[in-house]
């Protein structure tokens, strides 16, 4: 028992001199590493060029030494690899989290690992993102906005942050690549660059890179050709009235150009010129007219916005021509009060047409006609327009048929394609003298505050025209005592929309009732002419569809 107890004693002491002297042998430095962060303790942010960094820090650790790559990373792959960007292993500033990546490229996926750091310990084993999984950079964007002053028909202006590297531009049509435009340094020192060799009415992609990182892209459509004619003229940048002695000049040099009178001219009227327009006439201005036999459009230049014409007195569409177009001009009353008011005979064979174009405060119609000419036209078109406190006398329809002599009254079809009309305070078409031959479609419009006191909507009283709505949306009317449609023709609504506050007190749309939603449901600012859908339906003037 004593031997035993002496032989206890002496193993503590042997334990104890080893606890107290160390080991006889050497450890190994490598297994005195720091403890590494887990996978899961690591998260990113990415944006375009940067990348937020969060994760768990480790008690020893001094810093921390964080490598992105486009190629794989393994432990296996040496730090710094040819497409690797390394954090902190200089600097060794990355001390605390979140950290943020810079340098990054945009649109492009990373492999991500990270280790602590020590002066004193070695470092630890490399974690990796999500175990080897890649992150992905947002898009990058250094194109600025395309304005309509950098779209023409057949070349686009592109401009970008010149402070950002870039080597080349690659444009698209179609998902094809049609161009590929290498930057020459005074490009980029400008930031700017044309494109040429377009198509009219195209949409094209351009794409921004610096060596294969994509540094933005961005969407644009050239706009229309000046549109054909016998004879194309542009009108000077400076000109400072469109009168007659102008038209008469126009149209000489365009019949001595071609060899014959009965001709058709295209009159460019410049981006941004705001000019009144009248012709004179014995006792002050007169209405501008073109001479017999010519037909003529006129069309608003591209490359800013569209051109103004004042109209002092009305057009006068007297005499004979095939057609009288209106593109992309926006119209104002400097006095005239209807943009046409007709008493005299005139024949338009085919069409009177606008196009993408704006009226504003008119105080009467856009078309009258009245007395007792013989007007004959084969359609009168509105496509893509706005038209904003029309008839603000009180006194005339937007859209006014009625001659003394009814038989006189030749009028095919009106024909309004996605155009919005916003305030009038009158009826919107009185055509009640005699019929439209071909009848009113009306489709894709929007309607506001449309109607005054005891007038109509559409008020064709005992003529057999034929009356179409299609996708349209009648909103509040102007009056709660305004009145609906009456004609002896047919009328069909289909796929419309009338909102609660769209009040006809008689002649009622019945097959058109009104919804439960106002106007203030269905439109985002209607008061401040903003008719941008709150609701999904694709419906009423395209240009107000909800793109959420």
């Amino acid at each position: 028992m004593k031997i035993r107890n002496l032989l206890y004693i002496a193993a503590l002491g042997m334990f104890a001199t080893s606890c107290t002297d160390g080991n006889d042998w050497d450890v190994d430095g490598a297994f005195d590493r720091l403890f590494g962060i887990s996978s899961s303790g690591i998260s990113v942010e990415p944006e375009d060029i940067t990348a937020t960094v969060t994760f768990d820090k480790r008690k020893d650790a001094q810093y921390y030494v964080i490598e992105v790559s486009t190629d794989s990373l393994y432990d296996e792959v040496e730090m710094g690899g040819p497409n690797a960007k390394v954090y902190g292993a200089d600097t060794k500033d990355i001390t605390s989290s979140p950290y943020v990546l810079t340098g990054l490229n945009g649109d492009t996926k990373y492999y991500l690992r990270m280790r602590c750091m020590s002066d004193e310990k070695s470092p630890s084993n490399w974690s990796y993102f999500k175990s080897g999984q890649t992150f992905k950079t947002k898009a990058e964007q250094i194109f600025f906005e395309i304005t309509d002053a950098d779209r023409f028909e057949d070349h686009i202006r592109i401009t970008w942050d010149n402070t950002k590297e870039a080597t080349n531009i690659v444009v698209f049509c179609n998902d094809e690549e049609i161009q590929n435009i290498i930057l020459d340094d005074a490009t980029k020192a400008a930031g700017e660059l044309t494109i040429n060799g377009l198509n009219p009415s195209t949409a094209y992609t351009f794409v921004i890179y610096n060596g294969e990182a994509k540094r933005g892209t961005i969407s644009t459509t050239t706009t229309a050709a000046m549109p054909s004619g016998d004879y194309k003229v542009q009108l000077p940048a400076t000109l400072e009235r469109l009168d007659q002695v102008t038209i008469d000049q126009l149209v000489a040099e365009a019949q001595a150009a071609v060899g014959a009178t009965n001709i058709s001219i295209t009159i460019g009227i410049p981006a941004g010129l705001s000019i009144d327009a009248y012709g004179d006439g014995v006792d002050g201005p007169a209405g501008l007219y073109i001479p017999d036999g010519v037909s003529v459009t006129f069309f608003g230049l591209p490359g800013g916005e569209a051109p103004v014409l004042n109209m002092v007195k009305s057009f006068n569409i007297k005499g004979g021509r095939n057609y009288l177009r209106f593109d992309n001009i926006s119209f104002t009353d400097g006095g005239c009060q209807y943009f046409i008011n007709q008493s005299e005979s005139a024949t338009i064979s085919e069409d009177l047409s606008f196009s993408n174009c704006r009226f504003t405060s008119f105080n009467r119609s856009i078309v009258r006609t009245q007395g007792s000419p013989v007007i004959t036209i084969g359609s009168i078109n509105m496509d893509n327009c706005v038209c904003t406190d029309m008839s603000n006398g009180n006194g005339y329809s937007v859209f006014q048929f009625k001659l003394d002599t009814p038989a006189n009254q030749n009028i095919g079809s009106l024909n309004i394609t996605n155009s919005t009309f916003d305030t009038a305070q009158r009826s919107f078409v009185e055509s009640s003298a005699s019929p439209l031959k071909n009848g009113i479609h009306i489709s894709d419009c929007t309607f506001y505050n449309v109607v005054q006191t005891g007038r109509y909507f559409i008020d064709a009283n005992g003529m057999a025209t034929n009356i179409t709505l299609v996708n349209v949306i009648l909103g509040k009317t102007y009056s709660e005592t305004a009145k609906g449609v009456r004609t002896a023709g047919t009328f069909t609504a289909d796929n419309c929309l009338r909102t609660s506050d769209c009040i006809f007190s008689s002649n009622d749309i019945k097959s058109l009732p009104a919804g439960d939603k106002s106007s203030a449901d269905v439109f985002k600012d209607p008061d401040n002419h903003d008719f941008t859908l709150k609701i999904y339906d694709k419906i009423g003037d395209p240009r107000w569809y909800n793109q959420e």
